[in-house]
């Protein structure tokens, strides 16, 4: 009876350690869960929390970097109602948005959708290739095309004349120099967006599509009727995320600008009054009015498309 008992208490023992164990490692990686949680807490509050707090708190301030900051109330916003500049720059900026996106979008879905019908290997390495631009330093990227588009000697002036075109101001002209930072940024960014598109192009299942040409759709009815509906959430994702990178693209109107204020944005305008000018109070408030404008259309984007996202 004794070694009965003593080997029903070695079960016991036996069936109870991998509770103990179990129990053992959650309680580890609980702890480990809190820190992260707290990491990233901490990050979160550092990185965004106090610099966007800060920004709201200068914005009611005039402050030179030199004199203690001086509270002036709502006096920076009002100012700017009645500036130029701002109205300017915001101007410039809708432009170059809403022209980038549209194109850039419509480029990298023909290039998703003509990627799409390639083995996944040639995907994958015309996807490489097509994202090597991205991968490019932007500061080496805006040179490169300051080096295109010079006047003389530059690469596509050459082949314009070669050609028997006349040659074009680009960056030195008022009404080009913008389109032309467009075309530059487009191109940087064409294969990051290809790649969202083509992953939900070809999620799209293929036994609707089957159905669809069966009943007798034709390539762009089926392209209309039914991927064009499957593949609005990344639709809607690539137009958010453009909408807040046009908005924040800063080194090309930096580094390549136009002649006067033709390709001052507000990133740029933000820059110069905060740094150049040395009024970081004003500059505060256009980048507070800079995030309510990106804010807007983000969600006005969002609820614009919520009602396809359901299918």
């Amino acid at each position: 009876m004794a070694d009965t008992a003593h080997a029903t208490d070695g079960c016991v023992t036996l069936y109870r350690l991998p509770a103990r164990l179990a129990r053992s490692w959650l309680s580890r990686y609980s702890w480990l869960g809190m820190g992260y949680a707290f990491a990233l807490t901490v990050f979160y509050l550092l990185m965004f929390v106090v610099p966007f707090g800060t920004a709201i708190w200068l914005s009611f301030h005039n402050w030179d970097y030199i004199q203690t900051p001086v509270f002036v109330g709502a006096r920076n916003f009002a100012k700017l109602v009645d500036d130029p500049g701002f109205w300017g720059a915001l101007w410039v900026t809708v432009r170059f948005s809403v022209v980038e996106i549209i194109v850039a979008i419509s480029l990298a879905l023909l290039l998703a959708l003509a990627l799409s019908h390639l083995r996944p290997v040639l995907q994958y390495i015309l996807l490489a290739v097509y994202n090597l631009p991205v991968i490019m330093p932007g500061v080496v990227s805006v040179f490169l095309w300051r080096w295109l588009y010079r006047p003389n000697g530059g690469a596509i002036n050459t082949i314009l004349e070669s050609l028997g075109l006349p040659s074009q101001p680009f960056l030195h002209s008022g009404d080009q120099a913008l389109w032309s930072i467009t075309a530059m940024v487009v191109w940087i960014f064409l294969g990051n967006s290809s790649i969202v598109l083509l992953a939900a192009i070809n999620e799209v299942p293929d036994s609707l599509l089957e159905a669809a040409q069966l009943d007798g759709a034709n390539a762009w009815q089926r392209f209309r009727s039914v991927t064009m509906p499957l593949i609005q959430p990344a639709l809607a994702y690539q137009v958010v995320t453009s909408i807040i990178g046009t908005m924040q693209l800063f080194e090309p109107f930096q580094l390549m600008p136009g002649p006067g204020h033709s390709t001052r944005t507000l990133s740029l305008y933000t820059y110069q009054l905060g740094f150049e000018v040395l009024n970081l109070g004003y500059g505060a408030a256009v980048s507070i009015a800079m995030f309510i404008v990106l804010l807007s259309a983000t969600l006005f984007e969002l609820q614009r498309r919520r009602k396809s996202w359901e299918y």
